[in-house]
């Protein structure tokens, strides 16, 4: 990944880390690359710097094993505040136990010790610019939501419904199902269902591309599959552009976000779903 240090200087970071050599070598990379840096020396410094400056925050890079509490612990308290920030574990562990837990936490990212820098920045823009797309999504849907309710009286109910799911990013992804572009995939990638506006945009129906490979409407696919696996892997939604073919064989790029579906009790995915921005 291209490293775009206009962006970097747009991220504000809270990094935390006990080793004292480590910190204060990171620390000097971060502060000329990063809009601003928040440094805590252990795991309650850290969580403290979280709570007084989360509004700010962008990313919160901190090491796995510390005194007092560790990143783990850490992430548990950040994720009780916000979903959506991205925590990024440095480890020098590279246990499967640990890295099980890290997943089952939502933690966005692992670096491996000793750090190299442009991974770690790599890592970093990477992990900021989902949050991003995951954040104007919910906006997006939400405001569309508020909208709906009110304009139509008989929305009652759902507005009631609304109140109690608002944290809930499902919802929101529910409403944009019907309203945006959207492909809903199996776990192989088999197509299960297009919402009305795909099938306005590229002229198939539903009885065209049901039980069919992704494949069959993108010269590239290859590309979706990769996402894919890279969806499952962060439990996270991928953003990316690529072309889909029409029913006219006319080929339309778009940018796409790309969900993975937990709807099994066995937190593997289920499927997917692809949305797809109107904006070219």
């Amino acid at each position: 990944m291209q490293i775009d240090l206009k962006e970097l200087k747009q991220v504000t970071v809270l990094y935390v880390e006990d080793d004292d050599v480590i910190r204060a070598q990171t620390l000097s990379v971060f502060e000329k690359i990063f809009k601003k840096v928040y440094v805590g020396k252990d795991g309650r410094q850290g969580i403290n710097l979280f709570k007084n400056h989360q509004d700010e925050l962008d990313v919160i890079v901190t090491d796995l094993n510390m005194p007092k509490m560790t990143g783990f612990e850490l992430a548990e308290e950040v994720h009780k505040v916000s979903k959506y920030i991205p925590v990024i574990f440095t480890t020098a562990f590279t246990d499967e136990e640990s890295l099980i837990k890290a997943i089952t936490l939502n933690i966005d990212s692992y670096v491996t010790k000793p750090l190299k820098i442009q991974d770690l920045t790599s890592t970093i823009l990477k992990s900021v610019k989902n949050s991003k797309e995951n954040r104007n999504l919910y906006k997006t849907t939400k405001a569309l939501a508020n909208e709906m309710l009110s304009t139509k009286k008989d929305y009652g109910q759902l507005k009631d419904n609304c109140e109690l799911l608002e944290k809930e990013v499902s919802f929101y992804k529910f409403l944009a199902e019907h309203f945006i572009a959207s492909i809903k995939l199996d776990k192989f990638g088999i197509i299960e269902n297009i919402s009305n506006q795909f099938s306005n945009i590229y002229k198939y129906s539903l009885m065209d591309l049901k039980n069919k490979p992704i494949n069959s409407i993108t010269p590239n696919a290859a590309n979706i599959q990769k996402k894919m696996l890279e969806a499952i892997k962060v439990k996270e939604a991928v953003g990316f552009n690529e072309k889909f073919i029409t029913a006219d064989n006319e080929e339309l790029e778009f940018h796409n976000i790309l969900y993975p579906l937990y709807e099994n009790k066995d937190n593997y995915a289920s499927g997917y779903m692809l949305y797809q921005s109107l904006e070219r």
